[in-house]
């Protein structure tokens, strides 16, 4: 009861902080500190942002052979994606129907199936429930009366855009391609374009020791580059980049991308058929909640 009055209470103090936040920039504030450091607040986030709209939860590359399994833990909960036989990928809650334990502990290939390491219940790759050895005593894999049309693997509605997986844990939020509609149409000079590479050397892991907005509004902004990224500042300064700020979007663009090699040395080819503005422009975005967006004319990055 007291988590509960807590959680009540923290949630009315956001809803209070929001609107400093959300006034006119001259007189706006910032969350307050709770936000970034009260577990009550990170349980609301939970509740209210990942688990009732459209997030990114993994990557193609993380799935990127018909078999592939690769777990993933997302707003509090076991999910594991799975690239079928016929080469969709598909997103399913990593618990057996039968007693709930833990199917896909570690990233793997099969080729056929999954089968519970507790009672070896098993499901194909589309999350049917294929096999229940023994559950109508020794030797007999079914009984009168059972029925296991209906109690295969829990899907999780997903989708797929620029080689990342997106997840919608509640089922009934609005069609991805309304979520997505905004950024796909400002980016729309790139549909098409082959921009996802999936071969081990195209990947960085870091752990940020940060609440998770922390990352994303420091993304977010030029602001903060002369001070802590004077190089970078030097190649692409303060003054030439500018705000985007969108409903579903936001970041920064830069107007002077020209990025140098030694000669001989390897380079990414450009994109082909590109809008002229892209000849030097380059924009970074967080698409909330929580996917942070690169976009170059000769490469892309996702965090």
């Amino acid at each position: 009861m007291k988590v509960g009055t807590h959680s009540n209470e923290m949630q009315d103090a956001i809803v209070g902080a929001m609107r400093q936040v959300l006034a006119p920039i001259e007189t706006a504030r910032g969350l307050p500190n709770a936000c970034y450091a009260d577990p009550a607040v990170m349980a609301i986030e939970q509740r209210r942002i990942f688990r009732e709209g459209w997030f990114c939860a993994g990557f193609v590359m993380d799935v990127p052979d018909n078999g592939d399994l690769s777990p993933i833990e997302v707003a509090g909960l076991p999910l594991f994606l799975s690239r079928g036989m016929d080469g969709a990928i598909r997103v399913f809650h990593n618990v057996c129907r039968h007693r709930g334990r833990i199917l896909v502990e570690a990233p793997t290939n099969t080729k056929k199936a999954i089968m519970c390491p507790y009672h070896s219940w098993t499901y194909g790759l589309d999350g049917r429930l294929i096999g229940t050895p023994h559950i109508g005593g020794p030797g007999k894999h079914t009984c009168p009366g059972f029925d296991g049309t209906d109690i295969g693997l829990k899907e999780v509605r997903s989708a797929e855009w620029f080689g990342l997986i997106f997840v919608d844990l509640s089922g009934i939020a609005e069609a991805f391609g309304t979520y997505i509609q905004p950024l796909a149409r400002r980016w729309r000079a790139f549909e098409g374009v082959p921009l996802v590479h999936t071969g081990a050397d195209c990947r960085i892991e870091f752990e940020l020791a940060c609440n998770w907005k922390l990352a994303v509004e420091n993304y977010c902004e030029a602001y903060h580059l002369p001070w802590v990224h004077p190089e970078l500042n030097r190649y692409s300064p303060l003054e030439q980049h500018y705000a985007i700020v969108e409903q579903t979007y936001s970041g920064q663009g830069s107007n002077c991308y020209a990025p140098g090699f030694p000669e001989g040395a390897p380079a990414f080819p450009n994109a082909p058929s590109l809008p002229a503005f892209w000849g030097s422009g380059a924009e970074y975005v967080a698409l909330f909640p929580n996917v942070l967006l690169g976009l170059h004319r000769d490469h892309f990055f996702a965090v």
